[in-house]
């Protein structure tokens, strides 16, 4: 199929310009602020952390280390967002060390340096990690099961501190290898059963979520008896890609592939078809779990079906997508692309259409059509992301800070309009959605895959 080369030379420029608007380290941090000091306090709230890889300046660097690719002067851009992200970091502490080493790596490869920043926070990650992984076993053996979604997940948990080791462990850090073993090792042990002590006692998938370590307290009326998460920003599949990328590598520990198997056919038990695809809960209460419902639960909104990448259809496909190479099951492939060609034949609901961003929004669901297309070949896709580019294009707003603005859902206690943020950051602000225009773009002209990969490690999604 013929590239639109003017949407994609225009979705190419938006990139640039957005870069462009984030140049400054400094005044970003302070929009940002200000930004989110001008939210109803009851709202809640988006996150400007200046040390994350999601939510601060290492994201943003990732764009400016993007754009350098073809014009050098945004290389010393990048530059200075890692330098904020280091002084960030000194004051987050060692907990954010990790987000330190993609951009940091990226920005090596391309242009030298960093030798000295990427081995000591290589050193200090591994450290971190362990006593992480150490800590949760502890609680295991002294509480017994029962997790919370930030111990495993990938926006502040294993799943996440994988991603770092991983990309340190390729390149031959030992103590990153090391670091990385054992959370592999923890992550397989989470696909064997345990007993809930608050669902009379039934088996359940070692990943549960007990009711006592939720951090929404309303959470604890909607799941009683805790819950099983599917998604990929929360659930199993941020998981299941750190295994199936680290297999793909060739960082393998005792038991990982029935691991990957039982998490990706646990993912597909609990999905179901309306006809136009497969589709899945967002989470399924521990009661239904040990039955892997047909169709998601009607209690809360978490178990609706969505379409984006933290909790939809998007981020399950591309996780189940990458388990089947990782297997080598077609089975599993074929049935990633069938979600996505059942996403791509569904209207977007009200929230996804009016969200620009990566995790929620329509931003991650181009994205995922890109690496699906991409890696498939299935050119008849490239019609739907055409559609959503075309949008993406259409709704920069030059008057803005940065570009384009988050939009945050109302709550009850907030009212029912959205609250429209300006945030700069990669998960829900306007540098995730500028590299997956520039991905777009690169895609669409027929790059390969891995010319236009890289940032996106970041979500684990290569």
């Amino acid at each position: 199929m013929t590239a639109p080369l003017a949407l994609c030379d225009a979705a190419s420029d938006l990139a640039y310009r957005v870069a462009d608007l984030l140049s400054s380290p400094e005044r970003v941090a302070a929009t940002a602020r200000q930004a989110l000091a001008a939210l109803p306090p009851e709202l809640l709230q988006p996150a400007w952390q200046p040390a994350s890889l999601l939510m601060g300046h290492p994201g943003i660097a990732l764009l400016h280390i993007r754009c350098a690719r073809n014009d050098a002067r945004y290389a010393a851009v990048g530059h200075a967002h890692l330098t904020a992200a280091v002084a960030a970091t000194a004051a987050a502490g060692p907990s954010m060390v990790g987000d330190l080493l993609l951009p940091a790596q990226l920005h090596a490869d391309a242009h030298g340096g960093y030798t000295r920043l990427l081995a000591r926070s290589a050193e200090v990650h591994a450290g971190y990690v362990r006593a992480h992984v150490a800590r949760l076993v502890a609680r295991r053996q002294d509480h017994g099961p029962g997790l919370a979604a930030d111990d495993y997940d990938v926006t502040s948990g294993l799943a996440g501190e994988g991603r770092g080791l991983l990309q340190a462990a390729d390149r031959g850090d030992e103590r990153c290898a090391e670091a990385l073993r054992e959370v592999l090792d923890f992550l397989v042990g989470m696909a064997h059963p345990v007993r809930s002590p608050t669902a009379e006692g039934v088996q359940v998938p070692g990943w549960w979520c007990a009711p006592d370590r939720y951090l929404v307290p309303r959470d604890r009326d909607t799941y009683p008896n805790g819950d099983l998460n599917v998604g990929a920003a929360h659930g199993i599949c941020g998981p299941l890609a750190l295994l199936s990328l680290a297999h793909r590598s060739g960082h393998r520990v005792p038991g990982m592939t029935d691991a990957l198997r039982r998490m990706a056919d646990w993912v597909v038990s609990v999905g179901y078809s309306d006809g136009t695809g497969m589709r899945w809960p967002g989470r399924v209460a521990a009661s239904e779990a040990a039955g892997a419902p047909s169709r998601p639960s009607a209690r809360g909104a978490g178990a609706r079906s969505r379409p984006g990448w933290c909790y939809g259809t998007s981020g399950i496909a591309w996780a189940l997508y990458l388990a089947g190479r990782a297997l080598g099951d077609h089975r599993l492939t074929s049935l990633a692309e069938d979600a996505i060609g059942g996403l791509l034949r569904r209207p977007l609901d009200a929230a996804v259409s009016t969200d620009p961003g990566f995790c929620h929004g329509r931003a991650g669901i181009l994205h995922t059509i890109n690496r699906m297309a991409a890696a498939t070949g299935r050119t008849d896709w490239w019609t739907a992301a055409d559609a959503l580019a075309r949008e993406l294009v259409a709704e920069y707003d030059a008057g803005t800070p940065f570009g384009y603005r988050q939009v945050v859902p109302p709550s009850p206690l907030s009212g029912p309009a959205p609250h429209r943020v300006h945030n700069p950051g990669l998960l829900d602000g306007a540098a995730g959605i500028a590299l997956v225009l520039a991905d777009y773009a690169d895609a669409r002209r027929g790059a390969a895959v891995d010319e236009v990969s890289g940032w996106d490690a970041a979500v684990l999604m290569g």
